[in-house]
């Protein structure tokens, strides 16, 4: 990469971030903000740590006197707990809270140290510490795209281009700066981390480099399965970004025959795991439990339009610059005809399985907050559209409309916090009535 190219990425880069930054200390640091950075199910996924640093206490019984009186707010009650043959467990997996645990623990130190700041767990030090963890997430999230887009020899002047795009032209500065303790902000990291080993699994001539690549994808998915099972499914990832079948098949083959190293990477993969289950045996005396109760899936009737073009959380309809950046499949085809069909037919998949859950809106959340984790399959497309942008005119047409988006995809951000855009309850009639309307500006209550 050329030092001035480099120099572009990199002030793109480190504008996001700060602007990111920025919000997140304007709206959540000061005053009294910080109580509402650990909400909503992200209170379930935090919850282990004070649990387990604090108050040794996996059958979560601080609950009471902290989100029940101490810290008590109707609007960010959330009560996360489930009772399981008499036996109390969170509803919800822990492996959020390992990526979580090395911020949890400055924040701890912080707030022992401190005279102001209780050392209980959720005082700000804590929801601070939550807030910045989520943004270092981002940071590394998107230094691992910047190098998938050059292996698919995306120009320098796209990627810093397709950088903010990603950010602030979808869901995941939402996630970020308004709801960090929310697992989205760790299982993009993971997942794009998992498409990056692929791709050097796939590319890498080296023997001793390939298996290196090999364990360390293991050992990420195992943290991508304990934070959220489903996203097992992403270990398709090694054929997903493999050059060809054949290929892929000499590689594979030479693997196995390899049973030291498959031990070794199922080893890696079972130690993430091996934190939930020690959780479920302390809690109940089980390896497994299933926390959800009668939560499940119906795969015979899949919300397929709704959970992409619905009023009420379409995907497209509240992202719509994830819609462009399939025009870039096209692209990619013409690349590399294998990993295009491999990549749409895994999007078609995790659509499938997404619109298959039996809350298809994935409760309270802005737009469907389920496809922030795939976001690295939506960006490389998203690269190489505009990165084969010839002719002049249209090219800048559409890259004044794709930042139009941008735009508009923050102001309904802006919208939702405010609650013009509803956090369940839209349809067309609020839709329509919310579009470009600015009257709540005047007002001051957002939503918390």
């Amino acid at each position: 990469m050329k030092r001035s190219s480099f120099s572009l990425v990199l002030l793109s880069f480190s504008l996001t971030l700060l602007v990111v930054l920025w919000s997140s200390a304007n709206i959540n640091w000061g005053k009294k903000h910080y109580q509402s950075i650990i909400k909503s199910d992200g209170r379930g996924y935090y919850a282990h740590l004070p649990a387990l640093f604090i108050y040794n206490d996996l059958n979560f019984q601080f609950f009471d006197s902290l989100d029940g009186r101490k810290y008590y707010d109707e609007n960010l009650y959330y009560e996360y707990r489930s009772i399981i043959d008499g036996d109390t467990v969170n509803k919800y997996y822990a492996g959020t809270a390992i990526p979580m645990m090395p911020f949890f623990l400055m924040a701890h130190g912080l707030s022992r140290m401190s005279e102001t700041q209780p050392s209980d767990g959720y005082s700000k030090y804590y929801q601070i510490s939550i807030n910045i963890a989520a943004i270092v997430f981002l940071a590394l999230t998107l230094w691992v795209m910047i190098m998938i887009l050059r292996m698919h020899s995306v120009r320098e002047s796209i990627i810093a281009l397709s950088i903010p795009l990603i950010v602030f032209g979808t869901n995941w500065f939402y996630y970020v700066v308004a709801e960090p303790a929310m697992s989205h902000p760790y299982s993009v990291f993971f997942i794009s981390l998992l498409a990056l080993m692929s791709m050097k699994w796939n590319r890498e001539v080296e023997e001793k480099k390939r298996t290196g690549y090999l364990l360390l994808f293991a050992l990420t998915l195992g943290l991508i399965t304990v934070i959220r099972p489903l996203n097992g499914i992403s270990g398709l990832f090694l054929l997903v970004f493999s050059k060809d079948p054949e290929d892929f098949w000499t590689k594979l083959r030479s693997m196995l025959m390899k049973p030291r190293v498959i031990l070794t990477a199922v080893v890696l993969f079972v130690l993430p795991l091996t934190f939930q289950f020690s959780i479920y045996k302390v809690q109940t005396g089980n390896w497994w439990v299933y926390s959800y109760g009668e939560e499940g899936f119906d795969f015979l009737h899949p919300q397929i339009i709704n959970i992409l073009f619905s009023y009420k959380k379409g995907l497209f309809l509240y992202t719509p610059l994830l819609l462009i950046a399939l025009f870039g499949m096209r692209q990619l085809w013409l690349r590399n005809k294998w990993e295009s069909a491999l990549i749409a037919g895994y999007l078609i998949l995790i659509t499938y399985l997404f619109a298959s859950w039996w809350n298809w809106q994935y409760g309270g959340s802005f737009s469907s907050r389920v496809y922030l984790d795939y976001f690295v399959l939506f960006i490389i497309p998203l690269g190489l559209f505009l990165n084969e942008l010839k002719r002049r005119l249209f090219k800048w047409v559409t890259i004044a409309v794709v930042v139009l988006l941008a735009l508009f995809c923050q102001f309904q951000t802006y919208q939702y916090r405010y609650g013009v855009i509803h956090w369940e309850d839209m349809n067309k009639e609020t839709y329509w009535d919310a579009f470009l309307n600015i009257d709540f500006i005047t007002e001051k209550k957002a939503f918390p």
